[in-house]
């Protein structure tokens, strides 16, 4: 019996995303921060940004988040281009956000050949004012200026950030929180590939309770995961089961108490690790963790 013809093969081809450091996380990303009140959250979430802005991994952040005031010193420094506040229609907002840089991006696309086709013409032209009409210099200017793109012609790395917005409208089932998770990677369709956004979410409870905790199907998408210290030995439970698929119980938990054991520290979770880190668990964003 030859069954070769039904072998899956992976076309070749696919979405290409920003690169990263050998030891550092990979694009993209839905991470999620998990610790309650004054546990280093926000401090912690936003000195992730700060070395994704050092590798020249972020270009455009936008913040949802209630509390932006009181945290914004946390923020200075980074690419900070909206903040939001936590309603029913912020996903909507983000979702519209990049749709609008992915038409900026197909247009500068467009112009660029259009640009690239007229220059191409006119190298066989003796006359260039004959040729250019009032709307070529529309488009170019009346000495054909090559056109210009607010990021070099590439596509942005977008970035949004949920703080503080749990027990907010933003959680609640009519908002399009779930929609723009699922769809993250696609959101902003362009012919040549998506402009996507990275998410990070902030919360104090693993766990949805009345509509307004993080949804499970936010958790069903989590890339990387942030796990402070915690007395829910229930929500430790849910996530040694949901998380933890490379090693026993027993190992997370000796493995979560030694991230912990510090100060404002947190266990970092990597269901998205690379073939060049050691270990899918991390004491912050440093110290591999090895089994």
């Amino acid at each position: 019996m030859n069954t070769k013809g039904y072998r899956v093969t992976v076309p070749p081809g696919g979405p290409t995303y920003p690169t990263t450091p050998a030891d550092w996380i990979a694009f993209p990303f839905v991470l999620v921060a998990t610790a309650k009140r004054n546990s280093g959250k926000t401090c912690s979430m936003t000195a992730f940004l700060h070395i994704l802005h050092r590798m020249d991994r972020l270009d455009r952040l936008i913040v949802v988040s209630p509390t932006y005031g009181n945290n914004a010193h946390y923020f200075e420094g980074l690419p900070v281009s909206d903040v939001i506040e936590p309603t029913v229609d912020s996903a909507q907002q983000v979702i519209d956000i990049v749709e609008d840089e992915a038409q900026e991006y197909e247009a500068y696309h467009e112009r660029l050949l259009l640009w690239r086709q007229l220059k191409k013409l006119l190298r066989t032209q003796k006359e260039v004012d004959e040729f250019i009409d009032s709307e070529v210099v529309e488009l170019f200017g009346p000495n054909l200026e090559k056109p210009q793109h607010k990021w070099g012609g590439r596509k942005p790395v977008v970035v949004a950030i949920f703080d503080d917005i749990q027990g907010t409208p933003c959680f609640t089932p009519r908002s399009k929180v779930n929609y723009m998770t699922i769809k993250h990677r696609h959101i902003g369709e362009t012919r040549h590939g998506s402009i996507g956004v990275n998410l990070m979410f902030a919360v104090q409870s693993y766990v949805s309770t009345g509509g307004t905790g993080l949804p499970k199907t936010v958790r069903c998408q989590i890339t990387h995961l942030m796990v402070f210290k915690t007395k829910s030995q229930k929500e430790l439970d849910l996530i040694a089961e949901e998380a933890a698929g490379e090693v026993d119980k027993e190992t997370f938990f000796k493995l979560y108490e030694e991230a912990t054991s510090k100060p404002y520290s947190f266990m970092l979770i990597d269901f998205s690790k690379k073939k060049t880190h050691p270990s899918m668990f991390r004491q912050n964003f440093d110290r591999f963790l090895t089994p």
